[in-house]
């Protein structure tokens, strides 16, 4: 593919095999040229091509404004905000004690530190019920460490759920874990069951991909036990399982025949693939190369019955749409997914349990609710975001990636991670339709 060009200072030209992708990065508007439509757009003005894309909205001409202030301008005409309303749901970090020592994990594990008391969970879904007050959904996902280890804090915190979903008119109480899938007794699929629970499985790929990263504390593989568990939950009604993947130094590269793996010998149609955080200040994959694979990755899952989410995704629905898909911190809705910690600490941001800037008490967040600003995305920082394909996709670092990366400015992976996906979604988008 050849690189993308700027058309009229303004608009995003794809080229591939004589044809070509317009993409306006603001409104989001895309179209489609063939061979002779790209011919008679290189000939002096006005041709029928040019007359076509003028009255589809693609005219020449200098912008009048740099697209970011465009761009921000379009997300208040939207009602779009990067500033969350309400927490609406929690990661509940019931430990940090684990199973198994994975080399990724963004959890300092088994570190001794105290488990979530009973108090301090009841302190925290009170809070999100009362938060919620007569809302439609509040969503519960306990994590750790591994959280099957404490099953004991959520059979507690279920039934608390159920009492106080009554007591505050939350019509209803979405239930997920997310575990390694290495434990799993009777009780506990029982449970899941009557709660009709979405059980996200951690796997990374077939048995040789998987125990690359992802070991028993013993140093010993358990992907024949955790193989046997999918299969047990699958059978059992009520129970929702799906795959999280994570790309590793194991599995990239072979992305798509790790969800084939996943879908025929697992029998897991629902995979969400983890995007990339960086490690160390910097993303350990190269972004473009990625973006490829997990577009591959996805034909496969849909050839094969199966369902793969990914920020792919994300681009695709912004493109589908024709609006901005970057506020990734929060739901379309303004809410936020938060994480409970010991000790009755909340993090604003659900994948970061130790940044001093996210982290508040429970009363902090009764107190003064506008702390939750405190994740808003600051909407592409830096002049260079203004020509980038994936303006009103990616925006720029997160919050939480400035941090890790120490800066405004992103690792060049995430940029090419991005423009990469925007290029595949854009194609595949626009130039089939």
């Amino acid at each position: 593919m050849a690189s993308p060009q700027l058309l009229w200072g303004k608009y995003i030209r794809y080229d591939r095999d004589g044809q070509a992708a317009l993409l306006d990065p603001v409104t989001l508007d895309s179209v489609y040229l063939d061979r002779g439509e790209v011919t008679d757009l290189s000939a002096a003005p006005p041709t029928a091509t040019h007359t076509a894309l003028f009255e589809l909205g693609f005219t020449p001409g200098a912008p009048q404004v740099d697209p970011r202030d465009a761009l921000r301008t379009r997300l208040r005409n939207l009602g779009l905000d990067a500033t969350p309303v309400r927490i609406s749901g929690l990661r509940v970090v019931l430990t940090d004690r684990c199973n198994m020592a994975c080399s990724y994990c963004f959890v300092d594990t088994n570190t001794g530190k105290p488990d979530m008391s009973k108090d301090d969970l009841a302190a925290g879904l009170t809070y999100l019920f009362e938060t919620n007050a007569d809302q439609d959904e509040v969503a519960i996902q306990w994590f750790g460490g591994e959280p099957t280890t404490r099953f004991d804090l959520m059979q507690c915190g279920d039934n608390l759920a159920d009492t106080l979903a009554a007591e505050y008119g939350v019509k209803q109480v979405r239930r997920t874990v997310v575990t390694n899938g290495a434990r799993l007794t009777d009780d506990m699929a029982e449970h899941f069951a009557r709660y009709r629970y979405g059980v996200g499985i951690s796997i990374d790929g077939p048995p040789s991909i998987n125990s690359a990263h992802r070991r028993l504390l013993g140093g010993q593989a358990a992907d024949d036990r955790i193989r046997r568990n999918v299969r047990r939950l699958l059978d059992i009604d009520g129970i929702h399982v799906g795959c999280n993947l994570t790309p590793t130094p194991a599995n990239i590269g072979r992305l798509a025949e790790t969800v084939k793996w996943i879908i025929e010998e697992l029998g897991l149609k629902f995979i969400y693939a983890n995007t990339p955080i960086p490690a160390g200040g910097r993303w350990i994959v190269d972004g473009a190369d990625l973006a490829k694979e997990l577009y591959q990755a996805r034909l496969v899952a849909l050839g094969r019955g199966g369902m793969m989410f990914s920020v792919l995704d994300r681009a695709f629905q912004a493109l589908d749409r024709r609006r901005p898909m970057l506020l990734d911190h929060m739901q379309s809705d303004r809410t936020l997914n938060a994480a409970l910690l010991p000790g009755r600490s909340v993090s604003l941001c659900d994948i970061n349990f130790t940044e001093p800037e996210f982290l508040h008490t429970i009363d902090e967040l009764r107190e003064n609710p506008n702390v939750l600003g405190g994740i808003a995305k600051n909407v592409a920082p830096l002049p260079e975001c203004g020509t980038c394909p994936a303006l009103a996709i990616c925006g720029g670092p997160s919050r939480n990636e400035q941090l890790l990366i120490g800066g405004q400015r992103p690792d060049p992976q995430m940029c090419a991670f991005y423009t990469s996906t925007v290029e595949t979604a854009v194609w595949d988008n626009t130039g089939v339709q």
